[in-house]
């Protein structure tokens, strides 16, 4: 398992709520003690039922 040497920096540009779902666009930056930070588009959609989360789908795209 890693050691996050620095926390994840994260950016959410655009949150998209409808129904039981939210769906949130944005940025986050992991970093490497070898490379320095690394950049990456994200997207989470998230599914609410009952007061819970069911399911999460995240995908994330290095920039």
């Amino acid at each position: 398992m890693e050691n996050h040497i620095q926390p994840p920096r994260s950016e959410m540009e655009q949150p998209i709520g409808e129904n039981d779902a939210l769906t949130a666009v944005g940025r986050i930056s992991l970093f490497n003690a070898l490379s320095g930070w690394t950049e990456y588009n994200d997207c989470d959609v998230w599914r609410f039922k009952n007061g819970k989360m069911p399911e999460l789908k995240a995908f994330v795209i290095r920039i």
